[in-house]
């Protein structure tokens, strides 16, 4: 249950902590690179501590193919999956666009059901209607911006940027859930002769922040965003923060779906984080949500909720 708290406080500062970059003028790109940067550093030194001391071998940390191809698929949606959420947030939000990526715990269940051969839920055509009505609800058709690139678009156009955007949201995290628990899985059926489960873990941890970061430096000058933008304290120093949760949160998350059934980690996961994220838009960010834009909310909390029943 610990594992299970720790992955909901620090999922819900993703979205916080662009939203906090956003407003002080912060580069997100940059401190999406330096967040890796900094996840690489807490997941390889220990490990090279490690192996210095001679407290474990390469062997020890040593992954199938199967696992560093998930690690680095899972690198690529980490790096997707921020981007988009740097995007949504500045156009919808930090309440809206959390509801929207805990919402596609959908997709996981549905490829779980294609894919792997795994039971579905019996509700699992109510639950789709449910979260496509709350997709519908949650885009603020009024949502003002005063950004160079929103200047000229009109409201409708607004509108239409914002269900992209939360759409996109909504299929990155899900696809990126589903292949969290492939990699989880896969190292379990390939444990190392010798090795520990906490041990490869940590090695598939390692291998996703590695994928991530080279992805992201190369989006970054591919992009030109180190052009005409030097890199800052204040950009390294957000990006440590974001690095430091990003890091706690794909531990907790790994381990929690260790000790914890998905029907049991799922739904508390998605929820928690829905309303940490919801309270933390109205009180902290005065976000103004609207009564259908509540209802949305309801309606993907309760969505989550008849997925796992």
């Amino acid at each position: 249950m610990l594992f299970l708290l720790g992955a909901i406080l620090f999922s819900s500062l993703f979205s916080i902590i662009f939203k906090l970059c956003q407003k002080w003028g912060i580069s997100c790109p940059q401190v999406i690179f330096f967040n890796y940067v900094t996840a690489i550093l807490i997941s390889w030194v220990p490990v090279g501590i490690n192996l210095l001391n001679g407290s474990s071998t390469f062997t020890d940390y040593a992954l199938e193919g199967q696992s560093i191809t998930f690690a680095v698929i899972q690198g690529l949606l980490f790096v997707l999956g921020f981007s988009i959420m740097d995007r949504s947030v500045w156009r919808s939000g930090v309440a809206l666009t959390t509801v929207a990526a805990r919402a596609s715990l959908i997709l996981p269940v549905l490829l779980g059901w294609m894919v792997l051969s795994q039971p579905a839920p019996k509700w699992l055509p109510v639950g789709i209607v449910i979260i496509s009505m709350a997709l519908i609800l949650l885009p603020n058709e009024n949502q003002k911006h005063i950004g160079v690139k929103m200047s000229n678009k009109t409201d409708e156009q607004r509108r239409k940027l914002a269900i992209l955007d939360l759409a996109c949201v909504f299929l990155c995290y899900g696809v990126s859930d589903f292949f969290l628990k492939l990699s989880q899985d896969s190292v379990e059926r390939n444990l190392a002769a010798g090795s520990s489960s906490e041990t490869q873990l940590n090695a598939l941890m390692g291998f996703i922040f590695l994928s991530a970061g080279a992805l992201s430096l190369i989006s970054c000058i591919v992009r030109g965003n180190f052009k005409g933008r030097p890199v800052t304290i204040r950009t390294i120093a957000g990006g440590a923060v974001l690095g430091i949760g990003n890091t706690l949160c794909t531990s907790c998350c790994l381990r929690a779906l260790e000790r914890l059934s998905t029907d049991v980690f799922y739904p508390l996961y998605n929820i928690g984080i829905v309303i940490l994220a919801t309270v933390a838009g109205v009180i902290v960010f005065k976000e103004k949500i609207k009564w259908l834009q509540y209802a949305g909310i309801v309606l993907a909390i309760f969505a989550i909720f008849l997925f796992f029943k």
